[in-house]
């Protein structure tokens, strides 16, 4: 007998038809999609994954159905992001789609790991699924600059109890036990008769393990959750008292009116809050708030732009002077106006012989003639601040509204407030990024002073769409991993008081204008568990992931061979 003949004549697994993995593809896609905001039913989170848990239940996939699942992740994603193309008619056109399609190829990757898990390492799904979810949003926290926004553990925000956890492990750890959970249900064979081909029914053993395992973390989960909301605050008998100016002018790039307008606004907003108050310590502002005022820095000596009418010399001088006027209006507002230190959202520019630099800046304008201080803004968006390989193919900027792109800061700053309060400023969507949040805490960390997350956002840009929603949720694990209070700043909303346990005390409206005055207990605090180890967890998770991968691809490569 020939081997082809052989061959012929094996068994062959079951296969699951495209049919069956497309509907629980789709399944998985828009119950995922329905826990997060606008839609915002959260206990559908613990049934999401059910679909892919089932398709990597199946014995046997066709290269298509990863396909399909790919499909499905680009659903989700295009409909969770939609409100990110509302900016610009280029970033609908090429930038959020191009992010929801780089985003969805996590969802088969996550499928094709699993299955090598399961069903050639022969480990329970109820390990396996958690672990690989966890580790492929720890890689997409980090791979291209990272985008951490939308993991499924953020859809739990609300629930107090159980994002606690985060101090420990962060985010991840959230998103560890909702996924368990949905693994146990698979693992315990209670959706087979729903998969085709049915797998082999699990025994009786693996049953009650599976589902007592699930039972055992999630009340472990909320048993510490509720201790961690029990313990008291410690010496916070005094307290900060802060005004988050929140204006409402949505971002265009194609109103040349709208920089001046903002900075009216905002100095009318502060104008009416700081009439017949003399209890404030601090006024915050959004990023880019200041108009077409921006701060001047010149380094070293300049050469005029081509074609300019006036000599090296006066072009540097008259900078300078742009700079000089820019510190005579900010110490105007801070010191005489509002007699309030002033923390503003302003762009910075850096002139120098070889190029100009912009920067997005938190600028701290102190009263009395303090030293003034600076945070530049670490981390860019990605097709929103700079474009992928846009430092090496300049061209690319000439295609986007975006102009030059802009530079990343040295690095993290803390700003003291009194003697008491120290504040660690974030810009826009960095507060999405848990690392490096982290790293700024770790960087300003003092234990005789109560440290204050800040985040000063412009989120006109979403045009009030649920991208304002997922923005917040993300502050609240900032504050929850790292036990932390935070204050938010934002443009159309939403500016926000967050407790230290990711509770949102003050929420400002959506696309409305609004000036929260808010109190922040002086408390210190030691550095948690996450703060102190950081991704260790997530980290692990993701290394045994990229392994799995490599596992996966040496045997579909020694089966071809």
């Amino acid at each position: 007998m020939n081997d082809s003949v052989s061959l012929s004549d094996k068994p062959t697994m079951p296969l699951m038809s495209l049919r069956c993995v497309a509907g629980w593809s789709l399944f998985s896609a828009i119950t995922l999609y329905l826990s997060f905001p606008p839609a915002g039913l959260w206990p559908l989170a613990w049934i999401a994954p059910l679909g892919w848990l089932a398709i990597v239940r199946a014995e046997r996939l066709t290269r298509r159905a990863y396909a399909v699942i790919y499909l499905s992740g680009a659903l989700f994603w295009l409909a969770l992001l939609y409100g990110v193309g509302n900016s610009h008619w280029a970033t609908r056109l090429f930038g959020w789609p191009t992010l929801c399609c780089y985003l969805a190829v996590y969802t088969p990757l996550f499928v094709a790991t699993c299955r090598t898990a399961v069903q050639r390492g022969k480990i329970p799904l109820t390990i396996a699924a958690p672990v690989c979810w966890v580790g492929w949003e720890f890689v997409r926290a980090h791979f291209a600059t990272g985008f951490a926004v939308g993991l499924i553990g953020h859809s739990q925000a609300a629930q107090l109890p159980l994002i606690q956890i985060s101090n420990l492990v962060g985010a991840y750890g959230v998103s560890l036990v909702v996924v368990l959970l949905a693994a146990a249900i698979v693992d315990a064979g209670l959706i087979d008769r729903w998969i085709r081909p049915q797998p082999a029914a699990p025994t009786l053993s693996l049953r009650l393990a599976t589902i007592t395992t699930a039972i055992v973390l999630l009340l472990a989960t909320l048993v510490y959750g509720w201790r961690q909301l029990a313990s008291p605050e410690a010496g916070a008998s005094e307290t900060l008292t802060a005004a988050l100016v929140q204006g409402s002018i949505d971002t265009s790039f194609d109103d040349p009116t709208q920089p001046r307008r903002t900075f009216e606004q905002y100095v009318q907003l502060t104008d009416a809050a700081t009439r017949n108050r003399d209890d404030l310590d601090l006024i915050l502002w959004p990023e880019t708030t200041m108009g077409n005022h921006a701060l001047i820095e010149v380094d070293g000596e300049l050469s005029a732009p081509p074609g300019a009418t006036i000599t090296d010399e006066r072009y540097r001088e008259l900078l300078l002077r742009y700079r000089d006027e820019y510190l005579l209006l900010v110490d105007e507002l801070a010191n005489r106006r509002w007699k309030t230190p002033l923390l503003l959202g302003t762009s910075t520019l850096r002139y120098s012989k070889q190029r100009t630099q912009i920067f997005n800046s938190a600028f701290y304008v102190p009263l009395d003639q303090a030293p003034q201080l600076r945070y530049d803004k670490t981390h860019p968006v990605m097709f929103g601040e700079y474009v992928p390989l846009g430092s090496v193919f300049p061209w690319i900027y000439e295609m986007t509204p975006i102009g030059v792109g802009l530079t990343p800061g040295a690095g993290p700053v803390a700003i003291d407030v009194g003697e008491r309060v120290r504040l660690i400023p974030c810009i826009c969507f960095e507060n999405t990024v848990p690392h490096l949040v982290r790293r700024h805490a770790a960087a300003a960390a003092d234990p005789t002073k109560t440290e204050i997350l800040v985040t000063l956002t412009n989120d006109g840009w979403f045009w009030g769409s649920s991208v304002l929603d997922l923005h917040l949720l993300c502050a609240q694990f900032r504050s929850a991993e790292l036990r932390k209070p935070m204050l938010i700043a934002a443009n159309t909303g939403f500016s926000a008081s967050i407790d230290r346990n990711g509770r949102p005390l003050a929420i400002g409206p959506r696309q409305q204008t609004k000036v929260l005055i808010v109190e922040i207990p002086l408390d210190t605090a030691p550095p948690t568990i996450y703060q102190r180890f950081g991704d260790l967890f997530a980290g692990t998770c993701g290394a045994l992931t990229l392994l799995l991968l490599g596992f996966g691809w040496i045997l579909r490569w020694r089966r071809k061979d």
